[in-house]
């Protein structure tokens, strides 16, 4: 059983959390949305590849028939080890910094990207260990093999 604040500390409510705090700091120093062309096609490039990495795992972990639900990793029945998760032990994640990433860079501002390392923090120190304690114990010797294989992030 989870409690209320398991329930509310999800990857995705702490991005928008993030993603709030960087708005706010910008906005507090008085900024403006970038109007410099590359850094705007760079963070369209940013937000779009975040969104088709995210998108391609969530396929896989649909026709694998197990959940994504970060706070249900109990339930996972599959170790996913084929298409983006290949390149990545945490596909869903690295989308979600890519496209945090492109709101920085639309944002502009040093003071922004604060809301950024929290988000990497949380995510690296604290969301996916628990994640990893699970499948370690779950897939035993497959999952050290993946770990071998294929990096936490990139």
């Amino acid at each position: 059983m989870t409690t209320w604040l398991e329930r509310m500390i999800l990857p995705p409510v702490v991005m928008a959390v993030c993603a709030a705090g960087m708005a706010a700091t910008r906005w507090l120093a008085e900024g403006a949305w970038q109007d410099n062309w590359l850094i705007l096609l760079a963070a369209g490039v940013l937000a779009v590849a975040s969104l088709i990495i995210m998108f391609s795992a969530s396929y896989a972990f649909h026709r694998a028939g197990t959940t994504l639900h970060p706070q249900k990793f109990q339930r996972v029945s599959a170790l996913l080890v084929n298409g983006v998760f290949r390149f990545s032990r945490n596909p869903v994640y690295l989308g979600q910094i890519l496209l945090l990433a492109a709101w920085g860079l639309l944002l502009g501002g040093v003071g922004v990207w604060l809301g950024w390392g929290l988000f990497f923090a949380y995510l690296d120190r604290v969301q996916i260990p628990r994640e990893e304690a699970f499948l370690r114990t779950n897939f035993g010797q497959d999952y050290d093999v993946f770990c071998r294989q294929v990096r936490r992030w990139l």
